[in-house]
């Protein structure tokens, strides 16, 4: 049977050329300046029809985004890492920036965001399609708990089939299922532990009216897993 044969090609992107990249670093700086001076100009100039802006699982389409912009008095993002992928017509940009200090505010040195930016080339002009926003988390600042106090949560929780165990080895806290590994988890506030480098995640114990530990939440972003105290 003839027919037109089908080839699979995979087009590779490629680190940017310097003029690019210079113009979408440029056009980046603007933006970050304007979206803070209400500049809603810069960004109908530099945008497509369909733009998108999405941050924290929130998405604004153009106009939505154009008519919410007004001056909020606050310093532009600082940009201190900034990629460029190009690809055709297409460009892909990753930048890391920190969040600017205001006199007297409270200290944002831990702030930090990471874009991700889709481009594109249009008759010749390079226009901005999405933005994707998100904060870069962090782990919180760890307290110190005496043995005791580590000793009011280390005991055995359950969860419908499933068994959590906390015990104390000196003055660490560990916790894991039994038969498997074991974590180190930090104490956030008496009654709240993460483990390092999960920053999504938190357990946050309960008490009852004598202050007897009686369970914990499990909490994942916005799903709460709760596990009910069974042992010491």
């Amino acid at each position: 049977m003839g027919g037109v044969p089908v080839t699979n090609t995979f087009a590779q992107a490629s680190d940017a050329p310097a003029d690019v990249r210079n113009q979408l670093y440029a056009n980046d700086k603007l933006l970050l300046n304007a979206i803070h001076r209400g500049d809603r100009a810069a960004w109908a100039r530099l945008t497509t029809s369909d733009f998108m802006y999405v941050e924290e699982g929130q998405v604004a389409r153009r106009d939505e985004f154009l008519r919410e912009l007004e001056e909020d008095g606050l310093l532009p993002l600082i940009i201190r890492n900034y990629e460029v992928k190009i690809i055709g017509d297409t460009a892909q940009v990753f930048h890391q920036d920190d969040v600017s200090q205001r006199p007297g505010d409270i200290d944002v040195s831990k702030a930090h965001l990471l874009m991700t930016e889709t481009w594109q080339r249009i008759d010749g002009k390079w226009l901005l399609r999405i933005v994707h926003t998100d904060r870069i988390r962090i782990n919180p600042p760890p307290i110190t708990l005496t043995s005791s106090q580590i000793d009011e949560l280390a005991g055995t929780y359950r969860n419908a089939n499933s068994t959590y165990v906390i015990r104390r080895e000196g003055d660490r806290i560990l916790g894991g299922k039994p038969g498997g590994p074991f974590v180190a988890l930090k104490a956030e506030t008496r009654d709240v532990l993460f483990q390092p480098d999960n920053v999504y995640k938190r357990d946050v114990f309960q008490r009852d009216a004598s202050g007897r530990v009686t369970g914990f939440v499990a909490r994942n972003e916005n799903t709460d897993r709760p596990w009910a105290r069974v042992g010491t």
